[in-house]
């Protein structure tokens, strides 16, 4: 992944000895740290503004969310976007996370060149997130929110995650641990260090099998 925009580091999956295995299961685990403009030394590394990488069975997309034409916060261009399109549709068996500085509030730069193509803003990001149903996570550099931001319904969406890696307390302390919990066909999301005290992300599994109405009830929200 081009570090100029995300760095990736999988760690080792750990095993749950409090809850039966058959119930909670950890899929992944990895430190993700966003690049941020205000970070970057030199010039801007060559290549496209965009990068993938494969975690066990999640695959992280990043962005560089910046605006060259400048502009209050960040977007993507629309090359940008439509990478983001084909790599969603190529990604149907995969839990998808994307990660980019700006969050979709604070994509909110529509400056851009003459003759260029419009800036795709944050509402219409989180729309193309919503039509895929394998996303489960945008992790952003600019959300503070520490509870994070549910998008869609209980049935279907993703959570907004706010990407603060620093200090023990921080939501993604130590990474981001993803499990499932087969139970309740729902996804657990939460930082690796924070569990005790940091907040839970869960919303229903999106690669379970179809679930009957019971399994429907999964809570839309759990924080601690």
């Amino acid at each position: 992944m081009n570090e100029w925009i995300a760095r990736v580091m999988p760690l080792p999956v750990r095993v749950d000895t409090l809850t039966p295995p058959s119930q909670v299961r950890e899929i992944a685990r990895f430190r993700l740290r966003i690049g941020s403009p205000q970070s970057r030394i030199g010039t801007r590394m060559p290549g496209p503004r965009a990068a993938a990488m494969d975690v066990g069975p999640v695959r992280v997309l990043a962005f560089d969310s910046v605006n060259p034409a400048g502009g209050v916060g960040g977007s993507l261009d629309s090359d940008q976007a439509a990478w983001l399109v084909r790599q969603l549709d190529s990604s149907k068996d995969r839990y998808v996370v994307m990660a980019s500085h700006d969050s979709s509030l604070t994509m909110s730069s529509d400056a851009s060149g003459a003759g260029e193509p419009a800036r795709v803003l944050g509402d219409e990001v989180s729309s193309i997130l919503l039509a895929h149903a394998s996303v489960i996570a945008w992790v952003s550099g600019t959300l503070h929110h520490r509870a994070g931001r549910r998008h869609g319904d209980a049935s279907h969406g993703f959570w907004e995650v706010p990407g603060s890696t620093d200090g023990r307390d921080a939501p993604l302390a130590g990474g981001l641990s993803i499990s499932v919990r087969e139970d309740r066909r729902a996804l657990i999301m939460r930082g690796a260090l924070a569990s005790e005290r940091g907040p839970v992300w869960e919303l229903r599994d999106p690669l379970a099998p179809v679930a009957t109405e019971a399994d429907r009830t999964v809570r839309p929200v759990a924080l601690h």
